[in-house]
């Protein structure tokens, strides 16, 4: 497969005019090389991961974190000046869907409100809103014109007009229009674009965490259990009042703490993010709770996801990818399981 295609597909679902402004999602670093046969998938650009993936024979590295947010040069030999060794060497590429997959809610983000089975589902911060869009398609013969209906028909969040025997209107969510498109060309080549017109409305939101309501209420013993199947950690920080039961709950990958206010405020009686801090542990409104399962868990199992999904979008005749596991930082117990001597 073509990089260049290969990044296409990336971007459908991880969209990177919809990363926060502050962030660096998209390319991190050119390669050379045209093709793809071996796509490596992982949590962190970290020296160990890309020497591994190279090793594997990874023309193309797809991460979450970005190499570095700030431009710089690499003046100094450490991890960023390595990566770099590493990746330009090469000739391959390195690509971070950042905050650009971090509100890819209906999707890899969204994992854990599959898993949980959440209902009445809504963002707990709305960052922006994607347009839909109008276009209008003319098919060769009126006999084409019905397998295109059938095709649009079945595209989630999309409507079909037929205007008359040889034209189309098609209102889709903007970044549904490659996967449609490529399923009108499959099942008529030799349809064509007459015109596109972005609509104010409709527009789908998008933005970062859910909010939403359990199928049926779960003793909090039992969520924690629950969590400590789903995620790759063994270990929980919780503040706030315990409940016995949940009925709502909401969750952020990564570092959302600061979003707790916002779960709260939509009825969450559980948050469940990473990176909390004392002043936001101290603001826990009597009743409800955070469960800081860090940074790591959330997003290497996204990650993870996101690295199955592209399976199923690039098909057959798609890239080999291998999803390589990383490392939580941070560890429940010393090595020996003892804490070390008090030293004055």
């Amino acid at each position: 497969m073509r990089v260049r295609e290969l990044i296409g597909i990336v971007e459908r679902t991880a969209d990177p005019r919809l990363a926060a402004s502050w962030d660096r999602s998209g390319l991190q670093i050119a390669g050379t090389v045209e093709d793809c046969r071996r796509l490596a998938v992982a949590l962190d650009p970290l020296p160990s991961f890309v020497e591994q993936a190279l090793d594997w024979g990874a023309e193309c590295l797809l991460v979450h974190h970005p190499l570095t947010l700030t431009p710089r040069l690499p003046d100094r030999v450490d991890d960023y000046h390595q990566v770099l060794r590493l990746v330009l060497g090469r000739g391959a590429w390195l690509y971070a869907a950042h905050t650009s997959l971090d509100v890819a809610t209906d999707g890899p983000a969204g994992w854990l409100a599959e898993a949980l089975g959440l209902e009445e589902r809504r963002l707990v911060e709305e960052a922006g809103r994607r347009p839909h869009v109008q276009t209008r398609l003319r098919v060769p013969a009126a006999a084409d014109r019905e397998r295109c209906l059938a095709v649009v028909t079945d595209w989630p969040r999309c409507s079909v007009l037929p205007l008359d025997a040889l034209h189309l209107e098609v209102i889709h969510p903007e970044t549904a229009w490659p996967g449609i498109k490529a399923a009108l060309v499959a099942a008529c080549p030799g349809i064509e674009i007459v015109s596109t017109l972005t609509l104010a409305a409709p527009a789908d939101p998008y933005g970062y965490g859910l909010v939403g309501t359990l199928p049926e209420p779960m003793p909090f013993s039992r969520l924690r259990a629950r969590l400590g199947e789903l995620l790759p950690r063994t270990f929980f920080t919780v503040a706030g009042a315990l409940p016995d039961r949940v009925r709502r709950l909401a969750y952020c990958p990564g570092s959302g703490a600061d979003m707790a206010p916002l779960a709260f405020a939509a009825g969450a009686e559980v948050y469940i993010t990473g990176d909390l801090k004392y002043h936001q542990a101290t603001a826990v409104p009597p009743g409800r709770c955070i469960v800081d399962v860090g940074h790591f868990s959330l997003e290497e199992v996204m990650l993870r996801v996101f690295a199955r999904d592209l399976e199923t979008s690039f098909g057959k005749g798609g890239p080999q990818i291998r999803f390589f596991p990383g490392n939580d930082p941070f560890s429940a117990h010393f090595p020996d399981g003892v804490l070390p001597p008090r030293t004055e």
